[in-house]
């Protein structure tokens, strides 16, 4: 026994063990290589493609998983994995193309809203301003029309006195002027009466005036009496006659005179109106221009708030359309890359590991 121990302990013994465990080891390598995707190594394969699939909910990896454990070739299958990482990077870079879109669209969508609103509350303000303006205007042109129906009613009223006061004074004129021409009949009547009968007349009685009662309205008292004591009274009454022509050929210039006055005072009346007239009317008809250009910009900005509200609500259709494509970013976005991730490592590990079967190299242990 001792004699036994001593060669299995001695350097030689040592050296050549070493050599002997090297040498199996790599046969064993050898072997390894030449029995490859062994039903130990698809069962392991396997198992890591079953719990990727697990974990990410993937029937494409389950699927896979299926395909080893029922003999598939492990370059077929390496070949299916970079098909799928590849897909899957692919669709990573979908969806951050997706969710930075989405991103810039939505911010573009609330920004184009918000001014939108902005616009659409500005106008609506300019509206209620110029609705307040407009109703101001209406009642100033009706306050105008009021005065300006004054004024032509003063104006016609003052026409009416005055038309009036004309006709007063033409038929007082001709009313004066009828008896001046009977009284100037009478006067050659009787001039005509003293030729014939050759009767001087009292030069001293055509000064003298009629004697009048105490009461004025009453006409003097006349008697008549014989032919000869008519003599001085014709005298009288010649003279009588005359003084009234003269009183009223005068009463006829003087109701010319206050004509004149009255139309002259008509006049610059009437002038001063028809000046408060033409100011009212052209005050008037500038406001009414003022109005119907408000009325125009009114229309116009009603116009732009339609426009603007038009697009709003297409803005407002386009965040419910984006809601619909982009709602998922928010709530699935990070858990799609996690499993995507979890996804790409499975199938990166099973690659490495089928990999190392198919090169003859010790796969890496499954964790």
């Amino acid at each position: 026994m001792d004699v036994a121990v001593k060669i299995l302990s001695s350097s030689e013994a040592q050296k050549t063990f070493k050599n002997a465990t090297t040498t199996f080891v790599q046969l064993a390598s050898v072997h390894r290589h030449r029995h490859t995707e062994t039903s130990g190594d698809r069962n392991k394969v396997y198992a890591m493609l079953k719990n990727v699939a697990m974990q990410v909910g993937s029937r494409t990896v389950a699927k896979l998983a299926v395909d080893v454990r029922n003999g598939g070739h492990f370059d077929k299958v390496i070949t299916m994995i970079d098909g799928m990482i590849a897909l899957l990077r692919k669709e990573e870079q979908s969806d951050i193309e997706h969710r930075d879109r989405c991103q810039n669209e939505q911010n573009a969508n609330k920004n184009e809203i918000d001014d939108l609103k902005h616009d659409i509350d500005k106008t609506e303000a300019s509206l209620e301003r110029m609705e307040n303006t407009k109703k101001e205007l209406e009642e100033e042109i009706g306050h105008l029309e009021f005065d300006i129906n004054a004024t032509k009613e003063d104006m016609a009223e003052l026409l009416s006195m005055r038309n009036k006061d004309v006709a007063d004074f033409r038929q007082a004129l001709k009313d004066d002027s009828d008896a001046v021409g009977l009284l100037k009949k009478a006067i050659v009547a009787l001039s005509e009466y003293y030729k014939r009968n050759k009767i001087p007349v009292p030069t001293e009685l055509a000064q003298q005036s009629p004697e009048y009662t105490e009461d004025i309205d009453k006409a003097p008292e006349t008697t008549f009496s014989s032919k000869a004591s008519r003599k001085s009274e014709t005298g009288g009454i010649l003279a009588i006659l005359e003084m009234l022509v003269e009183d009223q050929e005068k009463e006829m210039a003087e109701g010319r005179s206050d004509d004149a006055d009255a139309q002259e005072k008509y006049l610059k009346q009437n002038e001063a109106l028809q000046a408060t007239l033409d100011s009212q009317e052209k005050t008037k008809a500038a406001t009414e221009t003022q109005l119907a250009e408000l009325g125009e910009k009114i229309r116009s900005h009603e116009k732009f708030k339609d426009g603007k509200e038009a697009d709003k609500s297409a803005e407002e259709d386009a965040k419910d359309s984006l809601y619909t494509d982009c709602s998922w970013v928010k709530t699935h976005f990070e858990s799609r890359r996690e499993k995507r991730k979890t996804e790409i490592q499975g199938l990166v590990d099973a690659k490495a590991f089928l990999a190392g079967v198919a090169a003859g190299d010790d796969p890496l242990p499954l964790a």
